[in-house]
């Protein structure tokens, strides 16, 4: 496995070659909009998102390569933090500080094919490929033991990787998970409902800027609170960022029965701590099956947030930290 790591201190600053078209692409897109007029608020969102930008990093894991942050403090506690189907690693920008704050050394990154990360040209965007990038990149970072807490999609990439390598793992953190069970008539129709709604409508209204329509489709559909517009934003950039066979072959991924089926499996094998956050109105993964699927935990426990939806990162971020917080800290060894 080839690795090579290249910091980049802050956007004014000369970088070595190793980056992403994606990042240096939206990276001038933001640089040339803060050098024009802009409303206040709209000034604050993007000087913000520059300082997100300012802590990206690059490393080639498995020949692609990968974007990722890396804050805390070098000799704390890691927690890795993966996001979900068709997001990106600026999805945890509300908990990284916090938990930064705290002590934890807090990686967050995007998967292939996600956010400022190369698409894999293989399309090798399975449960397993995902899972098998985060054990190269943890071993490139040489960050021994760790917590990870993922979310959606990225749950189950965290469960396979708990079950896979339980040596790396200290503990897992789901948020929006359940037991999905196989159906042959969904499996053959969720994939083409997916790759129609995200990369047919919504992939290419958000490129020509009209965000506020994943804002209106995520309010009517995904979420019970509101979320701040900077964080639709964020949601309409990684629909951009993110390559269209991605979600193609992770919709048809998590629609066989080979992977659905696995997944109680690896919870029962898992003798890690972990905790499942679900959101009381999930309309995908269901409360009462992120409950059947906890009750195969070995040490697992299970916590439901009222007036919740599946959009938990952007709903409640303050809830998010305290919950993740409170359990790192209950976690010994």
């Amino acid at each position: 496995m080839k690795s090579q790591v290249v910091e980049m201190p802050n956007l004014n600053t000369h970088h070595s070659t190793l980056s992403t078209q994606k990042y240096e692409t939206y990276r001038a897109e933001i640089e040339e909009k803060l050098a024009g007029k802009l409303r206040q608020g709209e000034r604050r969102r993007l000087e913000h998102e520059r300082t997100m930008l300012s802590r990206a990093q690059f490393i080639e894991v498995n020949g692609i390569v990968h974007h990722y942050q890396d804050i805390g403090p070098r000799n704390g506690e890691p927690l890795v933090l993966i996001h979900g189907w068709d997001c990106s690693a600026l999805w945890w920008h509300h908990i990284v500080e916090p938990l930064a704050a705290a002590g934890y050394r807090v990686i967050s990154y995007d998967l292939k094919g996600h956010g400022f990360s190369d698409s894999d040209p293989a399309n090798g965007y399975t449960v397993n490929g995902f899972s098998n990038d985060l054990r190269a990149l943890s071993a490139a970072l040489g960050l021994g033991p760790h917590h990870v807490a993922a979310f959606s999609l990225g749950a189950f990439v965290a469960l396979h990787y708990g079950a896979t390598f339980p040596e790396q793992v200290r503990s897992l953190t789901f948020f929006n998970f359940s037991l999905l069970t196989y159906n042959r008539i969904a499996s053959a129709l969720i994939p083409i409902t997916l790759d129609t709604v995200f990369n047919r409508l919504l992939r290419p209204i958000t490129q020509r800027g009209l965000w506020w329509v994943p804002f209106v489709y995520a309010r009517l559909v995904l979420a019970q609170n509101t979320p701040p517009v900077g964080d639709i934003k964020l949601g309409a950039l990684s629909l951009r960022c993110c390559d269209p066979e991605a979600v193609r072959v992770s919709a048809h991924e998590l629609s066989r029965r080979e992977i659905l089926d696995a997944v109680p499996d690896q919870m029962r094998k898992v003798t890690h701590p972990i905790l499942l956050v679900a959101g009381a109105g999930d309309p995908i993964m269901r409360p009462a099956d992120g409950r059947k699927l906890m009750s195969l935990a070995q040490h697992g426990t299970y916590l439901e947030v009222p007036k919740c939806g599946h959009l938990i990162l952007f709903e409640l971020p303050e809830q998010v930290t305290q919950i993740l917080r409170l359990f790192l800290r209950g976690v010994k060894g």
